[in-house]
């Protein structure tokens, strides 16, 4: 599964995790405006996008703690999901880059190839000709 979407089916679960965890400990606190699930959603997702809108807040200790709990998941999903979209970026064009100079060492070294094998082949019709001299010169004298 790709990496992004696993991500956020993380950050679904963990922002729902704490509706209920929040829900479960502000909902019977006397002045909390945490009152219903949708109040728990509301909260949970406006932390952890960090907007923190301040119109629903905790009044508990615990409900603080969580909150502090949230805040930095929020911070660290948001960092993350970045640093995930910003790797893909670079890997894309770190890709393209060595493709390009894959595909340069590889002209050149066929050019070099090519041009070895011309000099192999130029280097066995000198071969060719002074046998061919000589071979020419031994018969001339059997003659």
């Amino acid at each position: 599964m790709d990496t992004l979407i696993k991500l956020f089916i993380l950050a679904g679960g963990v922002v729902l995790l704490g509706t209920f965890l929040m829900f479960g400990v502000e909902s019977n606190e006397p002045n909390s405006e945490i009152k219903t699930l949708e109040d728990a959603l509301w909260w949970c997702i406006a932390t952890v996008t960090t907007v923190g809108y301040g119109d629903v807040v905790p009044v508990s200790d615990l409900g603080r703690f969580v909150a502090m709990v949230y805040m930095g998941f929020g911070i660290a999903m948001i960092t993350i999901l970045l640093s995930t979209i910003t790797t893909r970026f670079y890997k894309k064009r770190f890709e393209a880059i060595k493709e390009k100079t894959d595909k340069e060492e590889l002209n050149q070294f066929e050019k070099e190839l090519m041009q070895k094998l011309l000099d192999l082949e130029k280097k066995q019709n000198q071969c060719l000709d002074m046998f061919n001299q000589l071979d020419s010169k031994i018969k001339g004298k059997l003659d």
